[in-house]
């Protein structure tokens, strides 16, 4: 097959620009969803509001969900697939306030499902049961409804968890790999997931309050593949868990991936 120059896919939005809807705020989301430029599109279930933040440099979007229980809006970019050769993802992202932790689930990273009108979070946690949805996944999260309310990272397929272990070779559970980064309000993280040719991801995290140099840390990977001919979404999302609306700012999304240059 004939190969061009541009053998790369990469989506970068660092949001800088106004959010393209009228006076920079509008309902969320359309009923096919709203483009955000850059490869990045906003899409959820019901409701909502989407505004720049301007009392913080560099560009940072705000997205808050409706009030209604589940309610959630998606920021996604794809598809890639890993066996073009891999794929990343990478998210600068915060909650701004501290009730999140209380009434919200947040996930980050890549999913094979992903409707545009009524996404759902790619594995959620109960109690302390983890139920991991349809189609093949691999990033963070961290669900209110949790008895340990914590970000971690897990890897899924087919509605059940995949194998993982953590930085030091420990090997993980359902419940995900704890990240060591407390739910606070406010406060920046940098979530960054790769996926190699072979379907192995790995889930790496920077926090300045755990490392003052705020390099990115290993937390986990997994140790059973996700389908390398199976096709990614890029996400960051977040959902309601009361009747209540919950914000997350988005200060930068960034996805890579290659082209198949054999697809007819």
């Amino acid at each position: 097959m004939p190969q061009g120059s541009f053998g790369r896919i990469r989506a970068w939005n660092d949001f800088t620009a106004l959010v393209p809807f009228a006076q920079a705020t509008s309902t969320v989301p359309a009923a096919l969803g709203n483009p955000l430029g850059d490869g990045w599109s906003l899409h959820g279930v019901n409701e909502g509001t989407t505004v720049s933040t301007v009392d913080e440099p560099g560009g940072v979007i705000a997205i808050t969900t409706d009030t209604g229980d589940n309610d959630n809006a998606f920021v996604s970019a794809g598809t890639f697939s890993p066996a073009d050769g891999g794929m990343e993802c990478e998210f600068r992202l915060k909650i701004p306030t501290s009730v999140a932790a209380t009434r919200a689930a947040v996930w980050c990273g890549f999913m094979e499902t992903l409707s545009v009108a009524t996404p759902v979070m790619p594995f959620e946690t109960a109690s302390t049961t983890t139920t991991y949805n349809t189609g093949g996944q691999a990033g963070f999260g961290f669900d209110s409804d949790a008895t340990a309310i914590d970000w971690r990272f897990g890897a899924g397929d087919g509605g059940a968890a995949l194998a993982t272990k953590d930085a030091n070779g420990t090997v993980g559970t359902a419940l995900g790999i704890k990240a060591g980064a407390t739910i606070t309000a406010d406060r920046w993280w940098v979530f960054r997931v790769e996926v190699d040719s072979s379907g192995i991801a790995r889930g790496y995290l920077g926090d300045a309050q755990n490392d003052e140099s705020g390099a990115l840390t290993l937390i986990g990977e997994s140790t059973a593949a996700l389908g390398v001919n199976d096709q990614f979404h890029a996400t960051v999302g977040i959902e309601n868990r009361s009747g209540a609306n919950e914000e997350l700012e988005l200060d930068y999304a960034y996805a890579q991936g290659w082209r198949d240059w054999d697809t007819d």
